[in-house]
């Protein structure tokens, strides 16, 4: 499945940048977070960011155009068209499990479902939903528009098919897929 859609919760390092290198390569991107004003401050740090980009010369593409791409929202109406849904709010298990159940009954019945966890199993989030086999993990590091490895991790009930899209996606976005 190509991904053209994407939905990132948790609006701060991680998933800002997650969502920069989403918009740079072409794809259109929803930010989400509880709180306006984290939306606002990952977006500045966004523009700044694609800004140093294109004045050295490593992105050729107009800023406005890329920004473009990325919207900004503190609900989940829009996890209703993402292809790909990547949670990236803070390393708590509850708190992560809470966002699964939240999208799990939202998203749409194909789309794939990533957390961006370093610490946490991805079987600990996918139990939480009703369909396990479509969660993975995606792990970008930081700062996520200059690192290039991307861990693509398979929970116990990953599907091959998810696993495959998930490494096809971290190539999309120009990165580099680390199979765990």
């Amino acid at each position: 499945m190509e991904i053209k859609k994407v939905f990132v919760v948790g609006a701060g390092l991680m998933g800002g940048g997650i969502a920069q290198v989403c918009a740079q390569a072409g794809i259109h991107v929803t930010l989400n977070d509880v709180k306006e004003e984290a939306l606002e401050k990952s977006l500045k740090s966004i523009r700044w960011s694609v800004g140093k980009f294109i004045e050295k010369g490593k992105v050729q593409e107009d800023l406005e155009q890329i920004m473009s791409r990325i919207e900004s929202t503190v609900d989940y109406e829009r996890v209703t068209e993402a292809d790909l849904v990547i949670e990236a709010v803070f390393e708590n298990l509850e708190l992560k499990q809470k966002v699964f159940r939240e999208i799990d009954g939202l998203a749409k019945k194909d789309a794939v479902i990533a957390t961006n966890t370093s610490a946490i199993p991805i079987s600990e989030l996918a139990s939480v939903t009703a369909k396990p086999e479509r969660v993975l993990g995606l792990h970008f590091f930081s700062p996520v528009p200059m690192m290039q490895a991307v861990e693509v991790i398979r929970g116990i009930a990953t599907s091959d098919s998810v696993f495959a899209t998930g490494k096809a996606f971290v190539l999309q976005i120009g990165k580099e897929p680390i199979m765990v």
